[in-house]
């Protein structure tokens, strides 16, 4: 057996397995042919998924321009003073702008204690605070300052906080907040917590200073009241009259606050008086003798000529309110605010004086009735007899006035004045502040912008797909340099593909069609919104430029600007529109985009029939391929064990030769 040969095991004398090689290489042929067409259907498919991706991105943009997520229904809302006053709005809210004057805006309690020693020590007991009508309780087993505020912080939640604070390096204070703001949410203490906030001077016991008063038992003022003024529930006053309302007894003002509930009415307005008929005198009488009658003459009333007395005169004045002082001193309040219904006037006392006898009200507008229902003086720091010593904020609720009226909430989010518009109160502020309700033209400009740059996207891989000219990869500038080598990969790939073209041309059509807006011939194309296929070069006298011949859109930025300022519904419509009154948008460039690329990219489309028919053509380039591989195989076996054989062949003629040879060499030898 050693004399059989293996080719490429053993050393190739004879040069079998070049042989070999130079056949399998001719037989490999069809293979290696195969095996590249499964290259390209990968290439194709992997063009046309991207494809499909690109396709789907600039179908998903043309729908947003246009569903009811679009941005043109976005509201923004600008304040003129954002640091009294901000405000969010949905997209139900309307266009418009509301002057707002903040009041207050809404506090908490927030009480901290008087200086208290470092090593200070909270006993054992029930501790219980309240939050208006909600209630904290804390049973504590006694220890630190620090021990007991985080006790009370983890039970009271979202309700109440404590938190110890270092005055000095040897004293500390407690501060207890409720969570809630609203005059209503008043921190109150019971229990052992009592003690604790009389002992640390949070707060001191107080006798109410709180006064009600009501309308219906006003006094006189200076002039005589009249009696008919005064009803049932209410004081009203018409232009003349007067009254005031005692304060008994008479309060400080410092820290007072003052509320009055009033009613302002338009009277109707005073008719010019019709010129006067005079006397009825009856029908002058007549005589008749032998046939001829004679009618006596009218009779004269001799009544002078009638003249129309002047109009009374007109004065509105809304200064009606007033702070009489112990002294005597009137001190005018702010004037009311008009309009229907009845509202309520807030005063913080400070600087009306020391003291306050009475409320005095004087009405010299000559257009409006006022009616008094009812007034209060108050403390707002006082509740439950309790009031702070040093109170860092004090509950109060959020008062504004929006176009004159005045509402007054709980919190400082009032999300139910202006229809889906919250607004955020911060701080008073001085003047009343503006407050316009605008769409998000910049979120719509973002939206177009967009829009156009996957439009142009897309017909860039169209003109990379389509052409063999490196120019039209040369002309995108936003390529990277990845980017810029897969396409040139891919240039060219699918040239001469129908559906390609087929697609560039009805895109490029719904580019330059007009549709149907409010605003007619003023906006009606994309060109007039700023958007469009800019072909010609400026100052090249008639020139073009070649880059701009492929289908691109460009986008004017003061152009687009200028349009959504002038012709915002419009633009909206020239995107998206419901002409036929069904509430369903039916017409415009982004319906239209939405409708062309509809069949190509859903499922069992255009392009899922053209990669399921890749993917059937490249299953069976595969097949082709295994049975190949498997025919090259057994040839290339088959060729080795015949080269085998021969080369097994020589090697024993070679054998039988050297024998020869030797035989012969021995015999002459001899």
């Amino acid at each position: 057996m050693s004399d059989i040969s293996i080719p490429g095991t053993a050393s190739d004398k004879y040069g079998t397995q070049k042989l070999i090689e130079g056949l399998m290489k001719v037989e490999r042929v069809p293979r290696d042919a195969t095996a590249e067409k499964i290259k390209t259907l990968q290439t194709q498919k992997t063009v046309w998924l991207d494809f499909n991706q690109r396709l789907g991105t600039l179908r998903t943009g043309a729908q947003n321009l246009y569903n009811f997520k679009n941005p043109f229904n976005a509201r923004l809302a600008k304040s003129s003073d954002e640091d009294s006053l901000s405000a969010t709005a949905t997209r139900e809210a309307l266009e418009q702008t509301r002057n707002v004057l903040v009041k207050q805006a809404a506090a908490a309690d927030r009480f901290i204690s008087s200086e208290l020693p470092k090593d200070y020590k909270v006993a054992a007991g029930s501790y219980a605070f309240s939050i208006g009508d909600k209630r904290v309780e804390l049973n504590f087993g006694g220890g630190s300052l620090q021990d007991f505020a985080d006790a009370l912080t983890r039970k009271g939640g979202e309700l109440l906080r404590a938190q110890v604070v270092s005055i000095k390096t040897d004293t500390k204070s407690l501060v207890v907040e409720s969570l809630k703001t609203g005059a209503a949410s008043r921190l109150g203490f019971s229990g052992d917590a009592v003690k604790l906030a009389l002992d640390t001077g949070l707060v001191e016991r107080v006798s109410s200073s709180r006064q009600e008063l009501e309308g219906a038992k006003a006094v006189r003022w200076d002039k005589p009241l009249d009696a008919s003024a005064i009803k049932a529930d209410s004081l009203v006053l018409t232009a003349g009259g007067e009254a005031k309302l005692e304060l008994r007894p008479q309060v400080k003002t410092a820290g007072m606050v003052l509320e009055v509930e009033y009613r302002l009415t338009r009277l109707p307005r005073d008719r010019t008086p019709s010129t006067p008929t005079g006397p009825s005198l009856g029908p002058v009488g007549s005589a008749t003798f032998e046939g001829i009658t004679v009618t006596g003459a009218p009779s004269a009333s001799g009544l002078p000529e009638w003249a129309a007395p002047p109009s009374p005169a007109v004065l509105e004045d809304l200064s009606m309110a007033s702070v009489i002082g112990g002294d005597g001193a009137v001190r005018p309040l702010p004037e009311l605010a008009d309009g229907e219904g009845t509202r309520t006037i807030t005063v913080k006392l400070d600087g009306y004086g020391g003291s306050a006898a009475a409320l005095g009200f004087r009405v010299r507008d000559t257009t409006r009735r006022l009616e008094i229902l009812k007034a209060r003086v108050y403390d707002p720091a006082e509740a439950g007899g309790f009031r702070p010593l040093k109170a860092v904020s004090t509950a109060q609720d959020a008062v504004v006035s929006v176009d004159g009226i005045e509402v007054t909430r709980s919190s400082n989010a009032i999300s139910d004045v202006i229809p889906g518009v919250t607004l955020n109160v911060k701080a008073a502020s001085e003047k009343p502040i503006r407050l316009k309700i605008q769409p998000d033209r910049e979120a719509v400009q973002a939206a177009i912008v967009a829009f156009v740059g996957n439009y142009n996207k897309l017909m860039g891989q169209i003109n990379i797909l389509t052409r063999s000219d490196e120019k039209v990869i040369n002309e995108i500038t936003y390529f990277t340099d990845e980017e810029k080598k897969t396409a040139k990969e891919r240039l060219g790939t699918l040239q001469g593909d129908s559906t390609l073209n087929l697609l560039s041309g009805s895109l490029q059509r719904l580019a330059t069609t007009p549709y149907q807006t409010k605003d007619g011939s003023a906006m009606v194309l994309l060109s007039q919104l700023g958007v469009a296929t800019n072909a010609s070069q400026p100052g090249a006298g008639g020139g073009f430029d070649s880059a701009k011949m492929r289908g691109y859109l460009e986008i004017e930025d003061e152009t687009l600007a200028k349009a959504l300022d002038e012709h915002f519904e419009a633009a909206k419509q020239l995107f998206g529109n419901d002409t036929n009154g069904d509430l369903i948008v039916d017409s415009g460039i982004a319906y239209a985009v939405d409708a062309l690329l509809k069949p190509y990219v859903e499922t069992g489309g255009i392009l899922s029939l053209k990669t399921g028919t890749l993917d059937t053509q490249i299953g069976n380039e595969k097949r082709k391929l295994d049975s190949l591989d498997a025919q090259l195989v057994s040839k290339e076996s088959e060729l080795k064990r015949k080269y085998g054989m021969m080369e097994s062949s020589l090697n024993r003629m070679e054998s039988a030769g050297s024998s020869i040879d030797s035989f012969s060499k021995q015999n002459s030898g001899q």
